[in-house]
């Protein structure tokens, strides 16, 4: 009997010291004000709103400074942005960690007016910045509309 009130007691002891030293949830970072405009999910064409995919509907879902690139709602891509909103147009890097391009960065600019987006990415690894929101050559020029706006 006293073996099985020691074995019970070490185990609430456990348990008590497992509960008092697991770390305590961190509140999530607040975005940062240039981030604010960008946030929700972004459902981005042509500038003439073409499609941009042949087979379905390109998305770019926004969450703080994190994005993911979805194809027909299946996330394709993820990555980091960074923003520099001193230059005009805006600059952007997004930082891409997965999917076809991962490891590379690709550079553009972006102008955000409402619930429109307007931006020009070039190719990821290219290490020229679009000046402009024209398409050319290793220039991908494209419109978002704000989903559920």
């Amino acid at each position: 009997m006293t073996r099985f009130v020691t074995f019970a007691v070490v185990l609430l002891v456990a348990a008590t010291a497992a509960a008092q030293t697991t770390p305590a949830q961190k509140a999530p970072a607040p975005t940062p004000k240039a981030f604010a405009p960008l946030q929700g999910t972004w459902v981005l064409t042509g500038p003439e709103g073409q499609p941009l995919m042949p087979d379905g509907e390109l998305a770019c879902v926004n969450t703080g400074d994190k994005y993911a690139q979805t194809v027909n709602g299946e996330v394709n891509e993820t990555g980091t942005i960074k923003l520099d909103p001193a230059t005009k147009p805006m600059a952007i890097d997004l930082i891409i960690a997965d999917g076809q391009d991962g490891g590379k960065t690709q550079l553009g600019v972006i102008e955000v007016t409402g619930d429109t987006l307007k931006g020009a990415l070039s190719v990821p690894g290219e290490t020229l910045r679009p000046t402009g929101f024209a398409a050319g050559e290793g220039i991908i020029a494209f419109v978002g509309k704000k989903k559920g706006k």
